[in-house]
């Protein structure tokens, strides 16, 4: 006697669970926080107003020192140390990070706060959204223009003031 067997082998039948239950994974990454220093402040320089009206003072936002003034009678000096903002930001290598600029920022006289001059019109370089290097560090230069008055609203002194740039991770 022979027998003929079709298909595939024979498995044992399994109980059917009604109510399965199945582990899954889940997935959680810490990464570095993000920071960043100014290694340098930006700083309009020396100048000088030999008339009835002011002008500005613009300082590119770059890895060379570039400052330029308009109108005729504001004048760039030597000396002063002029230059763009530099930051130093330090995060997860590779990625990615957004720069949000400020608004306007108001420099005040040193010994006359009522003698005010406005920063505004803020770049950055490289750009607004960088990725970090492989060891998670960038580099950013921060450039702005200073808009300076005649010498009755601005007269001669030292002034200063604050702004506040953001880096966040995209």
């Amino acid at each position: 006697m022979a027998v003929l067997f079709l298909g595939s082998s024979l498995q044992p039948l399994r109980a059917l669970d009604p109510d399965p239950e199945v582990t899954g994974k889940v997935f959680a990454e810490l990464i570095d926080v993000l920071s960043a220093s100014e290694s340098s402040a930006l700083n309009f320089g020396r100048f000088f107003i030999d008339g009835q009206s002011g002008g500005t003072i613009i300082i590119e936002a770059s890895s060379s020192m570039v400052r330029t003034s308009t109108g005729s009678s504001l004048h760039l000096a030597s000396g002063g140390d002029p230059g763009p903002a530099i930051y130093e930001v330090l995060g997860f290598p590779n990625y990615s990070v957004t720069i949000t600029l400020p608004g306007e920022s108001t420099l005040t006289h040193g010994t006359n706060p009522a003698h005010r001059m406005t920063v505004d019109s803020w770049e950055v370089y490289p750009s607004h959204t960088v990725r970090l290097d492989v060891s998670g560090k960038m580099t950013f230069y921060l450039g702005a223009v200073l808009r300076v008055q005649n010498l009755s609203q601005n007269p001669v002194g030292v002034y200063t003031g604050t702004y506040a740039v953001t880096f966040a991770y995209n």
